[in-house]
């Protein structure tokens, strides 16, 4: 999940980076970039949508799941070097 959530961060990144005008075009590209990541990991979206709804509801997991995804973006940046 944490590996996940990075790449979908990243994907956030890559859509804030082009400096889009439109909102409604901003979701379309972020809905495309999240459907191949989430394509790429071998996860549906529902799955990823429940699984997310239940770290939400208990915040000690979900922290320690930020902590995994912020290891994950420092790894890829570091790689990225």
């Amino acid at each position: 999940m944490a590996e996940i959530l990075a790449d979908i961060h990243l994907d956030e990144g890559k859509i804030s980076a082009m400096n889009i005008v439109s909102a409604d075009t901003s979701v379309i590209l972020y809905n495309q970039l999240e459907r191949a990541t989430l394509k790429r990991h071998g996860v549906d979206s529902t799955v990823f949508t429940n699984s997310f709804a239940s770290y939400v509801q208990e915040p000690q997991d979900f922290m320690e799941l930020y902590q995994k995804v912020n290891e994950a973006l420092a790894k890829k940046q570091l790689l990225k070097k």
